[in-house]
């Protein structure tokens, strides 16, 4: 599968469109009102669990605050990892015709990045730690590990972009939060439609090259699987439960017990499965997975 270079200059000329001074398109107010959700409450890790209809009104919107937290920190540091990354490759030779779209790309992550933090600690006063639920293993080539990031990062960006939309358009969340997702989802749309042009060919370069395609073919199984396993998890941040202060009126020692008991709630399965979805349903269809079960995850 070749790359579809219609589709690229399409994005392309999407992007220089679209081109404005990130610091100068929004308008900050210097607090925002205490009493508004940060997100809509399907949203919440809560969810579709007996827990939320224990919370009141003020401690959802606790919640909603510190989840939204959870969230753009998870943008922060994912937008580093990629901006590493293509940072580094953008002038190797398999990446030649694409080039000039990394650098828009890049342009537009740090853009992102830095609104982001600024939402976090503008109103919040800080950006949480990146999270090492499980170390990355070591690919055993070039052109696998190539795959592996981008795999990662486009199961990121949809991951992120469901949480975006849904915010940026629901009424009642406070304007400043609604702008702000709303922009990074028409950005992400088309970083979304590139990374599903580069991932099929990173993957059969990677399959060409291989001395045991089946095997190759079994790792990026495995590993892709292990992707979304982690996406998932990420969802559920202790110290979310601990700054909302929500833990220990619905029954939980600490955030971590909390966590550990919304992240294997029964109920909370089909919230993954209507979540993740469409990066399964694309992954499967190119044949990176076979037969994944978000439910399982």
């Amino acid at each position: 599968m070749d790359i579809d270079y219609a589709r690229i200059g399409r994005l392309m000329t999407l992007s220089k469109g679209r081109t404005h001074d990130p610091y100068e398109r929004f308008t900050w107010p210097e607090r925002i009102p205490e009493d508004q959700p940060w997100c809509s409450e399907d949203l919440l890790t809560t969810y579709g669990t007996p827990y939320q209809d224990q919370l009141d009104a003020g401690q959802r919107v606790r919640l909603s605050k510190w989840e939204a937290v959870n969230f753009f920190s998870l943008n922060v540091h994912g937008i580093k990892g990629v901006l590493g990354f293509v940072s580094r490759c953008i002038y190797e030779p398999r990446y030649a015709d694409v080039s000039e779209y990394l650098h828009v790309f890049m342009g537009e992550e740090n853009f992102h990045m830095w609104y982001f933090a600024k939402a976090c600690l503008d109103y919040a006063g800080k950006i949480y730690p990146a999270i090492q639920l499980q170390g990355p293993e070591q690919a055993d080539s070039p052109e696998l590990e190539d795959l592996y990031m981008f795999a990662s990062t486009l199961i990121f960006e949809e991951f992120v972009d469901y949480y975006n939309h849904k915010v940026g358009t629901t009424e009642g969340i406070t304007d400043i939060l609604k702008q702000v997702n709303y922009e990074h989802h028409v950005d992400e749309s088309r970083h979304v439609s590139f990374g599903r042009e580069m991932v099929p060919r990173l993957y059969r370069l990677a399959l060409e090259r291989s001395a045991d395609p089946e095997a190759t073919r079994a790792d990026v199984d495995r590993m892709v699987t292990s992707m979304f396993r982690y996406f998932i998890s990420l969802m559920y941040n202790p110290a979310v439960y601990d700054d909302a202060d929500v833990h220990g009126p619905l029954g939980f020692r600490n955030g971590h017990a909390m966590r550990n008991a919304l992240r294997a709630h029964p109920a909370r399965k089909a919230v993954h499965e209507q979540w993740f979805k469409r990066s399964a349903a694309f992954f499967g269809k190119q044949g990176l997975v076979a037969g994944l079960d978000l439910a399982a995850l």
